[in-house]
């Protein structure tokens, strides 16, 4: 290597990471978005969903936009979770967010009322008490994400059923209608 090459040279993309780390890395950042979603940081946008209903949310993880079937909405929480990740998550791992042209999750959220579930494994706390309702929201969460490139889509997808109590957590946030 001559003294006057530059890491440009060397690698596959802008100087900055070879490819194939980068391919791993963006198939890594489109599991993620699908987890993200359906994981702990969702808590503060359950009341949201609930509100919504059953349908399809999509989500602009570049900008936080939110739409829901079909039209626009007011960004929730989860959104913008997910879009600093994304922002972050690039910057660390040195992929200019340029370099994608597309980084979207979609979500079909289907809601139903069940009976509280007996040997429900996690405890729900409102003000640091345990609660306990008769009935518990139940949604089945099918996330697709999917991270696009000039060269290549990186594709994820993500099935879960959750449930909470009715009312829980308490809402704090403005409707995202």
């Amino acid at each position: 290597m001559s003294e006057q090459a530059t890491n440009r040279d060397l690698t596959g993309f802008h100087g900055i990471i070879p490819k194939t780390m980068r391919g791993k890395r963006l198939r890594h950042v489109a599991d993620t978005m699908c987890q993200m979603f359906c994981g702990w940081r969702l808590i503060g946008s359950k009341p949201n969903l609930v509100e919504l209903g059953s349908g399809t949310l999509e989500l602009d993880a570049m900008t936080g936009q939110c739409l829901f079937q079909g039209k626009t909405i007011g960004q929730l929480t989860i959104a913008e979770e997910i879009r600093a990740w994304l922002e972050q998550d690039l910057a660390t791992n040195k992929i200019p967010i340029a370099a994608l042209t597309g980084a979207h999750l979609t979500v079909k959220l289907s809601f139903s009322v069940v009976p509280w579930n007996e040997p429900a494994k996690e405890i729900f706390y409102s003000d640091g008490k345990p609660i306990r309702t008769e009935k518990m929201n139940r949604c089945i969460v099918e996330c697709r994400s999917n991270v696009t490139t000039d060269e290549a889509v990186y594709r994820s997808k993500l099935t879960e059923v959750q449930e909470w109590p009715l009312g829980w957590p308490v809402d704090t946030s403005p409707s995202p209608g």
